[in-house]
């Protein structure tokens, strides 16, 4: 069982590899060296498309991932069958982390035990809004207890919620790649 540091933590990841478009780029290059620069141009252009529309589906990706997490979570993790006392914190701490250049993102629970304790004080002066984490701890030791809920520790069962959103996510989205590529390139 992994132990609950934040490079640890259940990731849901999501990329969009343009290296295909390598071979088309060659074929233009060579069709431009036999006389016909148009062919270039019109790559470039296809190209710089295909990543406008890869960049917006990565970050469509991303919404979708948080919600089907956070439905899961809600839905499936606690309510007595762990001792899990859910606060919303860990729900609240899905957060997408996107690369530099916007072709990947990593989907992960930032919540850590203090997170939770502040939540639960708040609840108990009457506070219903809970402050929503969405940065890795400063705090080298912080305990991200995510980690315990999706793969279990001592005790207390597994309640994934990371791989299971994943895995419904990710069907959904071949199709929707597809089609959005469809659409960018015509």
């Amino acid at each position: 069982m992994p132990n609950d540091s934040y490079e640890n933590l259940p990731r849901v990841n999501f990329s969009v590899n343009t290296s295909g478009f390598e071979r088309a780029r060659a074929v233009a290059q060579n069709l431009a060296r036999m006389g016909m620069p148009e062919a270039m141009d019109e790559f470039n252009r296809e190209y710089a498309r295909a990543k406008a529309a890869s960049k917006i589906f990565i970050r469509n990706a991303a919404a979708e991932e948080v919600d089907e997490a956070q439905k899961i979570e809600s839905q499936k993790v606690g309510h007595s069958k762990s001792g899990y006392v859910p606060t919303g914190t860990l729900q609240g701490s899905i957060t997408p982390q996107f690369s530099e250049d916007g072709m990947k993102v990593s989907v992960v629970p930032l919540a850590t035990a203090e997170d939770a304790e502040k939540a639960r004080k708040q609840i108990k002066q009457g506070n219903k809004k809970i402050r929503k984490v969405n940065k890795p701890s400063k705090n080298e030791d912080a305990y991200y207890y995510g980690t315990a809920v999706e793969f279990g520790k001592g005790r207390n069962p597994k309640e994934p919620f990371m791989k299971p959103s994943g895995e419904k996510v990710a069907t959904r989205l071949d199709k929707k790649f597809e089609d959005t590529m469809r659409q960018a390139l015509e």
